[in-house]
């Protein structure tokens, strides 16, 4: 379920245009300071110190709510949510929804819903934002299809956005077979979308996931080192991650020791992970 919200257009952010809604040109610029401030420290892993920049910036908007705010309280709701409070993160999006109806937001607080098992609710959401989509938005009906378990019908939306020339509806339709267990198709889905769009982390991770189960090792290490290069784009941790595991399955303790010392101090609150390292001390 967490992936899907992080492939949820990153929870629903970067969905507006940025205009300054009359203010001063001077306000308009700190309070874009401040959400470049808090993107940088929501990357960290500091959402708190995040949201408390996204904070800042809306208050410097002295009850005027324009493109720009919206964004902002976006951005704050996606930190919430990887902060580990999703109940605060729907707030936040409901806020949203108050004062503009977006399907990009419906669909996003529909997940977090769906992530702590209001269903009904989600799907109540999903279907507003279907409501909103227009006809010739192929990929976003089609994913509202998938995320409302319609899956004949996503398929019949990714399929002729593909053939309209949409590269990401080529991503959708790799996820929809991957939900339906039909792996082996959906990973040459992924391995097409790369070759069209070679900087989608997720896709790494779910090509680099699959050739593991098949123990074709030498190859995962290929796909995962692709992904990790990419930098931190929402799936480094998983990546480096299953990189260690992949060193440990080949017997390679000791590359794998060297690993995890580096992935500790990026992920230091990771418990599993420093569990596995004091038995990769004893290899």
């Amino acid at each position: 379920m967490i992936k899907e919200i992080k492939k949820a257009a990153a929870l629903g952010v970067c969905l507006f245009c940025l205009c300054g809604c009359g203010k001063s040109k001077e306000i308009v610029e700190r309070q874009m300071s401040l959400r470049s401030q808090g993107m940088e420290q929501a990357r960290a892993g500091d959402y708190e110190a995040a949201v408390a920049s996204y904070d800042k910036a809306l208050e410097l908007a002295d009850m005027r709510v324009g493109a720009l705010e919206m964004d902002i309280a976006a951005y704050k709701a996606s930190a919430l949510y990887w902060g580990e409070k999703p109940e605060e993160a729907i707030k936040t999006f409901s806020t949203i929804l108050d004062l503009k109806k977006s399907a990009e937001i419906y669909l996003a607080r529909g997940l977090l819903y769906r992530e702590t098992g209001n269903s009904e609710a989600a799907k109540t959401d999903f279907s507003a934002a279907m409501e909103l989509t227009p006809e010739k938005d192929k990929v976003m009906r089609g994913r509202l299809s998938y995320y409302m378990e319609d899956y004949s019908k996503a398929k019949e939306y990714f399929e002729s956005a593909y053939e309209a020339g949409s590269k990401e509806a080529l991503y959708w339709q790799a996820e929809l077979y991957w939900q339906m267990k039909n792996e082996d198709y959906a990973i040459t889905l992924y391995q097409s979308y790369l070759q069209e769009e070679p900087e989608h982390q997720s896709a790494y991770e779910k090509v680099a996931s699959y050739q593991i189960g098949q123990g074709n090792y030498e190859e995962a290490l290929a796909t995962l080192e692709a992904g990790i290069a990419l930098g931190d784009k929402g799936n480094l941790q998983k990546l480096l991650a299953d990189e260690i595991a992949v060193y440990e399955y080949k017997g390679d303790f000791a590359t794998a020791r060297s690993k995890m010392e580096s992935y500790l101090k990026s992920y230091p609150d990771d418990e599993k992970a420093a569990r596995e390292y004091e038995f990769l001390r004893s290899r």
